[in-house]
């Protein structure tokens, strides 16, 4: 199932298949191993990571810990993509996360998707730029983790972000 994004036009969050056609390779990557660890269960188990399987996407990722049902998050690790574009939050729950408000709105809007609805979730924004910098736009996949095999109570997020020139009128 093909899920093309229109230019400039803001997708998610939605609930993702093995067949969604992502942006970036490094969610489709993300994605393939979920899928891989996760079997017949409803969602993977955080021990069920291996870490040296997925080093590509550690730059990109979040590991967070779902506090009361999704009230509010604790973000365990910040990768390092992340980190050069918001400072360092590892250690934070995302309500205090010191991020632009529109990011920590977005995060949430995709957490909440994904613990309510436990499945992979999906998101996409595009960004406009200033005269002097180029447009970004922020891909995002969080995927249910279960630390005991049973409840949903952690999330590994990804989020690329890309850079796009602005066409000239």
């Amino acid at each position: 199932m093909s899920h093309r994004r229109a230019a400039n036009q803001a997708v998610g969050p939605l609930r993702v298949t093995a067949d969604f056609e992502f942006v970036s390779p490094v969610l489709a990557e993300a994605m393939a191993y979920w899928l891989e660890i996760k079997g017949d269960a409803p969602f993977p188990r955080r021990g069920d990571l291996v870490p040296e399987r997925f080093v590509t996407l550690w730059p990109h990722m979040l590991m967070v810990d779902v506090i009361d049902g999704g009230q509010d998050y604790f973000l365990r690790l910040f990768g390092q993509k992340l980190v050069d574009s918001y400072g360092e939050q590892t250690g934070r729950r995302s309500s205090e996360a010191k991020v632009p408000e529109l990011v920590r709105q977005r995060s949430k809007q995709l957490f909440d998707f994904c613990v309510v609805h436990a499945t992979p979730t999906y998101a996409y924004w595009p960004e406009t730029g200033s005269k002097r910098r180029t447009l970004i736009d922020v891909e995002a996949l969080c995927l249910p983790l279960s630390s005991d095999g049973r409840s949903l109570d952690r999330l590994m997020s990804l989020n690329v972000n890309s850079r796009r020139e602005k066409k000239d009128k």
